[in-house]
Formats: C-alpha cells, structure tokens, sequence
C-alpha cells in the first residue's frame, strides 16, 4: 500500500517568535524604519492574531526643504496618517503571509529611531587612492 504526500498526518505549527518577526518586519517596512526600531507583542484577540506594536520613530530633519504649515509632502506624513497606512499594510501582508487573520493592532510611536538610507550611487566607489 503506498502512502501519497497529501494524506500524511502530522501538525503544522509556527513559532510565535517566527510570526513576531515577521509582522516586526512588514510594520518597519510600512513605517520606512529599521526593524531593531520595531518592537511586537503577539496575543489572542477573540480568536484573531492581536498585534501591539513599538515604533521608534526617526526626528524630522533638520536641513533640507521646509513645508509650508499643514502641507506634507511624499516623505513627511503626519504620524497618525502613517499609522493609518501601515495598520492596513500590517493587516494584509500579515494575513497573506503567516495566513492569520489579524484582529486589534494597536500601535505606540515613539522617537529616536533611525530612517533607512537609501544607498548612494556612489558608495561602491573608493574615492581614496593608496
């Protein structure tokens, strides 16, 4: 009698380190910060995957082109709105990818992070000449 790969039995589980990564990883994306700057907790939330997240937020910069009052630009939207953008961005990628579906996300921004750099077109080149 042969045994096909789609009668196996067995469990399928996934660590809740490996699920708190993940959505560690999908929030510092959303927030446009390095994930050392975002920090979660996982915990049951009527049957749904609840989610309280610790965003370090980077400062706004000091030099570089100012924003008339009540404007924000592509980079600079108001901390609730990111917050807005990245509970659903959380919501969706957390739920294709780990296939929870996620109930309350709550979120607590704080300051000191880091903003990611994009790298420089020049940053693979030397400029020092032995």
């Amino acid at each position: 009698m042969t045994v096909q790969a789609s009668t196996r039995q067995g469990h399928t589980r996934i660590e809740q380190a490996a699920l708190r990564h993940t959505l560690e990883a999908v929030a510092a994306g959303a927030f446009k910060v390095r994930s050392g700057d975002v920090s979660a907790t996982l915990h049951d939330d009527a049957g749904k995957l609840g989610v309280d997240l610790q965003v370090r937020l980077p400062p706004p910069p000091l030099l570089g082109p100012a924003l008339a009052p009540g404007a924000s630009g592509p980079e600079r939207q108001p901390a609730f709105e990111q917050a807005r953008i990245a509970r659903l961005r959380i919501s969706s990628l957390g739920q294709h990818i780990t296939g929870l579906q996620c109930g309350r996300i709550n979120i607590r921004l704080g300051a000191g992070g880091r903003a990611i750099q994009e790298d420089r077109v020049d940053s693979g080149q030397d400029r020092r000449r032995p």
